[in-house]
């Protein structure tokens, strides 16, 4: 995960202080699988 996935972190935790309690936050943490190229997880 990079700098995006962190952001998406920090704002839903930051939403989360705002919500009622037993409220469900989702974020999506998007990776674009660049770092796996030189592993066998592509061949």
């Amino acid at each position: 995960m990079g700098y995006t996935a962190g952001g998406n972190v920090a704002a839903a935790i930051r939403m989360a202080g705002w919500c009622d309690p037993g409220t469900r936050i989702a974020t999506i943490l998007c990776d674009s699988g660049m770092k796996y190229l030189s592993t066998d997880l592509f061949k």
